[in-house]
């Protein structure tokens, strides 16, 4: 996460929780006026947040970003739940979610894949292992990985019932 999107969220995250929210994920997208700041919000007891919380919260943190002014020109605030695909982002995530089925994704190939679909088996302060539904190209099932390998991961909405 960029320095700037770093300050946002630890700037924001006292005002979140005087909602009873935690804050998940800040991320920007796109660029020139098409950006959009998103901030994705849980309730701090794990559950999603409701769309009255997202209405609150975005009130009160659109008007500290008007004070921050972080983000040069132009962009749209979106201020979201976590959904049936929450995101796992840090470490302390990843724990969290032990034993749910995930999807990973990958900067780099290992085990000769890049995305990898299973349970989520061990989380540490450095890295995970997930156990693939089926055998990887290498006959195995299981691969650990590094945090810094990881491009993106969320839980699987579609196993999550």
């Amino acid at each position: 996460m960029s320095s700037v999107l770093e300050k946002i969220e630890r700037e924001l995250s006292p005002l979140v929780a005087n909602f009873g929210c935690v804050i998940v994920r800040v991320k920007l997208n796109g660029s020139g006026r098409s950006k959009t700041l998103q901030i994705m919000i849980e309730r701090e007891n794990g559950d999603a947040a409701n769309i009255e919380d997202c209405e609150k919260v975005s009130r009160i943190v659109s008007v500290k970003l008007d004070v921050m002014n972080p983000i040069d020109g132009h962009y749209n605030l979106e201020v979201s739940s976590t959904g049936i695909d929450r995101p796992l982002v840090k470490p302390k995530d990843f724990a969290r979610f032990c034993g749910k089925s995930v999807v990973i994704k990958t900067y780099t190939s290992k085990n000769g894949c890049k995305i990898f679909k299973g349970k989520l088996d061990f989380a540490s302060e450095s890295g995970i292992k997930v156990v693939s539904d089926a055998p990887l190209q290498d006959g195995n099932r299981v691969t650990e990985l590094l945090y810094e390998e990881i491009s993106s991961a969320h839980i699987d909405g579609f196993e999550a019932g």
